[in-house]
């Protein structure tokens, strides 16, 4: 007969009191959080990013004007033989001080000259109201600098007292474009457009929602990106939406005419491009404006001479506007995610800087309009970190290399058609406490090699 065995008592610990459990999670985060940060490979730049995340969360004013946190690049791109045999060269040197940029590196940090665009580069900072010409070495050879205060006090009275002041909106350019006479023209984002002479003269200026983009017609007239915001019960019943127009104006900055984009996709057969569209606030935020000069007419008539090319953000939309019939004539979406700065190339191809359509990561993608079979793009790599989550633009050189502009990083470079980057600058702007914003670079511009006017020519210093 076999006995029964007792059962063996549990052996139980005692349940961890709340406070204990606690400190325990506690000091799990710390020491996980003192780890990322000691062997974080700049521990000094990520200790300053999160001191300013906090001093912003916490309520702190933050800088003016269009700024990102400092990202820490990889250095000297060493990626083309030259530059190999540069350093090889200088390290079998008896003294070497040092061969690659320390980290945090401004101005032209990659320089292939022999494969660069020789032409100088004009851009807007977001650090302030004005904009830079320089050339490839990055020497600044002339700047202008016009301020919102500056352009409402020479205003009108009755103006004047219309004109908000927004000092998040207006101190800095959104758009600059040079002419070559050394005139600029400068939009304060949503305030106002003013057109200044070689020396930052103040010559006219037009008080207008002017916002992201103009383009100089053939007749020297202009054309502006304006906006606009109302109810529109098709919308919302009761909150408004901002609507966009392209607004026409003479040499001196009088209106001329505007043209309407809600009605310009409603009356079209693009109209459901619209059903993307959100119910009320900034629902198109167009953000690029370009004429067509009828290169491609052939291929289709939507790229007529006169037509508009633009980007609308919110709606995901690159779009050919007709102004003579006020309406869509050509769209195209699903390719890319907030893009900007859309342009037809002598190829026929559209170039596009897609903000976020790369798996949240952006890219500059060469599509035919009509195939929309990929020829080229440029995307982001390990060694090559590229992202711009807000502004950024793109052009194609004459040499068949690519300038971009990754603004939000205040980062312009330019690659060859094989990728590689051959050459890059950084913004040395910088804003914040303890300079630990970058400024932006709204948008740089390659100039033609023939770019030396007589007004420059002093300034230029000698090869």
């Amino acid at each position: 007969m076999f006995s029964r065995a007792r059962p063996r008592p549990s052996l139980r610990l005692p349940s961890p009191s709340r406070a204990v459990r606690l400190c325990s999670f506690a000091s799990l985060f710390l020491g996980f959080g003192l780890g990322f940060v000691l062997f974080h490979p700049h521990p000094v730049a990520l200790l300053r990013r999160m001191k300013a995340q906090v001093a912003l969360a916490g309520g702190e004013e933050a800088a003016p004007g269009h700024w990102g946190f400092m990202r820490p690049g990889v250095g000297l791109e060493v990626t083309h033989p030259d530059q190999r045999a540069e350093i090889k060269r200088l390290q079998s040197l008896g003294y070497v001080g040092g061969s690659v940029p320390a980290m945090g590196a401004t101005g032209t940090t990659v320089h292939c000259a022999d494969l660069t665009w020789p032409g100088l580069r004009f851009y807007a900072s977001g650090h302030a109201p004005e904009a830079s010409l320089i050339d490839p070495a990055g020497h600044v050879l002339h700047t202008w600098n016009f301020s919102y205060d500056d352009f409402r006090r020479l205003m009108p009275d009755s103006t004047r007292a219309r004109l908000p002041h927004d000092p998040d909106m207006t101190a800095c350019w959104r758009r600059a474009h040079l002419f070559p006479d050394g005139r600029v023209l400068a939009i304060f984002e949503g305030h106002g457009l003013v057109c200044l002479d070689r020396t930052g003269r103040f010559l006219w200026g037009y008080p207008g929602p002017c916002h992201h983009d103009l383009a100089v017609a053939p007749d020297t007239t202009l054309y502006v990106l304006t906006r606009n915001a109302q109810v529109l019960p098709r919308f919302h019943p009761d909150k408004p939406v901002l609507l966009d127009y392209i607004t026409h104006l003479d040499c001196q900055g009088r209106v001329l005419d505007t043209l309407d984009l809600l009605s310009a996709f409603e009356s079209s057969i693009y109209a459901s491009c619209l059903d993307a569209a959100k119910a009320s606030g900034d629902i198109f935020h167009t953000n690029t404006l370009e004429i067509l000069d009828g290169t491609h007419a052939h291929r289709s008539p939507a790229f007529a001479a006169g037509n508009f090319l633009i980007s609308v953000r919110e709606l995901g939309v690159v779009a050919v506007v007709d102004p003579k019939q006020g309406t869509v004539v050509w769209a195209l979406s699903g390719l890319w995610s907030a893009q900007h700065q859309p342009t037809l190339l002598p190829s026929g191809n559209l170039l596009v800087f897609d903000n976020q359509g790369h798996g949240g990561q952006s890219k500059v993608v060469e599509i035919d309009p009509l195939t929309q079979q990929v020829a080229w793009e440029y995307t982001d790599s390990q060694d090559h970190p590229f992202f711009s989550r807000t502004c950024g633009s793109c052009q194609r050189l004459d040499n068949g290399n690519t300038l971009i502009t990754e603004s939000d990083n205040g980062r312009a470079f330019e690659t060859a058609p094989d990728g590689t980057v051959v050459w890059e600058y950084r913004n040395p702007r910088r804003t914040g406490p303890e300079g630990v914003f970058i400024a932006a670079i709204m948008e740089m511009v390659a100039l033609p090699v023939d770019f030396r006017p007589e007004w420059l020519k002093q300034a230029v210093p000698p090869n």
